[in-house]
């Protein structure tokens, strides 16, 4: 039986993160995106991140045993919308955290936790990065390609005990202030890409690694993406998570449940666009009244709440199977049609909050104009849109599926 109703730990998590979008993040989400649109490379708020610690709100999805609260993929989703109502970037980067700590706590070795699970508890600014994307390389790793030319191309070649890796990422969320990192590296160039990766795990400070571009975007600044760049930076072989070539693979297996969690993204962000609408529209005052009062407006709002609720009701139901569905019933329709619908939704229910402040949601002194630009990102996270619909439709037309992230 499906239930939607939300336990009392959940209920006072969803108040406490709320809370903390509202107080925190809300009042401060203009002047960081403004910094950061002015300085990719601008410092991060860290001194809310280590609030965020403080509160235990980072450290979510760490299994209770551990030194968490091992909240599920249903709960992840409840209050990653609350913290990208706030903020998108803050919260993605708490989303990230959340997202890897599970690959962490749950699919490594006793010895690989006893290395690195410290450096994420421990370290109340700690923020975790996989690298994955490079400058010649994105949609041919996630759809995958078939032949041997296509996909990522950083190399790690094996030394003894040790891999030598070369190469570089790119586009690779919070690289620039990461200190636990996963990597794929390709370890058989003679192979399709989705048989010939491996994945590792790595402290930032390493022999051979540095930190590139902090790359400048559109909108989500806060997540900072930026390069990661090895020259002959060597690991150890008690430091690979998958069996060599099995890389990808892995991530599929790990992250197939995720999906609904990235369409949160999309939902936190129309809605906070709605809301900041709503606000605008009671104190506007056109005609001689509020533009609340006005047909044109109500009808707006009306299509931007239903746009928001179907997403959310959608939202829940994938994230309640994801966490609910055992291997052989898990349907990953699921969460690549929530994923694929909201990232559609919420550019356009941003441009009906901008429609709502006229000329001034054109204006940067207004939120409207970052909510859109925000939402833009909803488009290509995690995966193309339209290589999501690729995916989708083998699905239903019944083919294989296979290399999903």
């Amino acid at each position: 039986m499906v239930d939607y109703n939300l336990d009392e730990n959940l209920k006072n998590w969803q108040s406490k993160v709320a809370e903390f979008a509202r107080i925190e993040l809300k009042p401060n989400a203009q002047e960081w995106d403004r910094l950061n649109g002015i300085d990719p490379s601008n410092p991060f708020p860290f001194d809310t991140l280590r609030k965020a610690s403080k509160e235990g709100i980072r450290t979510l999805t760490v299994p209770k045993e551990m030194g968490g609260e091992g909240l599920g993929i249903f709960d992840h989703v409840v209050l990653l919308e609350e913290l990208v109502a706030g903020e998108a970037g803050f919260g993605a980067v708490i989303h990230q955290g959340w997202k890897l700590a599970k690959m962490l706590c749950e699919h490594t070795t006793e010895e690989q936790r006893k290395e690195f699970l410290p450096r994420f508890m421990d370290v109340d600014t700690s923020t975790m990065a996989i690298g994955m994307t490079e400058p010649d390389h994105g949609t041919d790793n996630i759809r995958p390609a078939s032949n041997i030319d296509g996909g990522m191309k950083l190399s790690a070649v094996q030394n003894g005990n040790n891999w030598v890796l070369n190469g570089k990422k790119h586009f690779i969320a919070c690289a620039a202030m990461s200190n636990i990192n996963f990597l794929c590296a390709r370890t058989d160039s003679n192979v399709p890409v989705n048989e010939g990766v491996t994945l590792f795990i790595m402290p930032d400070e390493l022999d051979g690694f540095t930190r590139g571009v902090v790359h400048g975007k559109m909108g989500c600044r806060l997540l900072m993406n930026g390069e990661m760049i090895y020259e002959d930076a060597e690991v150890p072989d008690e430091w690979r998570l998958s069996e060599v070539n099995d890389g990808l693979p892995y991530m599929s297996r790990v992250f197939s449940r995720h999906s609904p969690t990235t369409a949160t993204f999309g939902l936190g962000i129309a809605r906070a666009a709605y809301e900041d609408a709503i606000d605008y529209a009671k104190v506007r005052v056109q005609g001689g009244s509020p533009i609340i009062e006005h047909d044109e407006i109500r009808q707006r709002i009306a299509d931007m709440y239903i746009s928001i609720s179907a997403a959310r009701d959608a939202i829940w139901k994938a994230a309640w199977h994801a966490d609910n569905a055992s291997e052989g019933e898990y349907d990953h329709k699921e969460g690549m049609r929530v994923k694929i619908f909201t990232g559609d939704m919420a550019p356009q229910v941003c441009s009906s909050a901008m429609n709502i402040f006229g000329g001034n949601g054109y204006m940067t002194t207004h939120s409207a104009e970052r909510h859109m630009r925000d939402a833009m990102m909803c488009y290509h996270i995690d995966g193309l849109n339209d290589t999501g619909r690729w995916k989708l439709g083998r699905l239903i037309a019944g083919e294989k599926f296979a290399g999903s992230i």
